[in-house]
């Protein structure tokens, strides 16, 4: 099925830039796509919280972990720098919202989780990050989004694969 062919045109000015002569590319579009999720997600975290984004990245992928999880863990499961997810979880521990214990594993490395006042600002805001996510996808029906979801995974496998090509011919 050729969902293009398919998918009705839809005439708003607002997407001008949409398809530009010369960046007529699927994943230009894309990150178009995700500078304006970011403003929104800037704007809602904004009006109910003082966390900034990558914070909240911490914050979110602490409280979906079992038994916690390293800088290291934390930056490859949010595809972001460890810089970024250290001087975040320094922001949140230094909030009381995280907390460090020794891993045995590596001293180097504690283990973070989430304390009881770190649970207690999460709930609310997965609750208003859930509902954003709905709403963005609300025109889509079921189909459509499992059809997107793996056109976005074979997209990652291969900008993975990118990314390790270009580490290996730096390196």
């Amino acid at each position: 099925m050729n969902f293009a062919d398919n998918a009705p045109a839809i005439d708003d000015d607002r997407l001008d830039g949409w398809k530009i002569e010369g960046l007529d590319f699927p994943s230009f579009r894309m990150s178009l796509l995700v500078k304006v999720m970011d403003r929104l997600t800037i704007r809602e975290l904004a009006g109910v919280t003082d966390l900034p984004i990558a914070e909240w990245r911490v914050l979110s992928r602490l409280a979906l972990s079992k038994g916690g999880l390293t800088v290291r863990q934390i930056a490859m499961k949010a595809w972001v720098d460890r810089a970024e997810v250290s001087r975040a979880a320094s922001s949140l521990e230094a909030r009381g919202y995280l907390a460090r214990r020794n891993n045995p594993a590596d001293r180097r490395a504690p283990i973070m989780f989430l304390t009881p006042e770190g649970e207690t600002v999460y709930k609310p805001l997965m609750a208003q990050r859930t509902a954003f996510h709905a709403r963005v996808m609300e025109s889509l029906d079921q189909e459509e989004q499992d059809l997107l979801d793996g056109l976005l995974r074979k997209m990652a496998v291969n900008l993975l694969e990118l990314t390790d090509q270009s580490t290996r011919e730096s390196g």
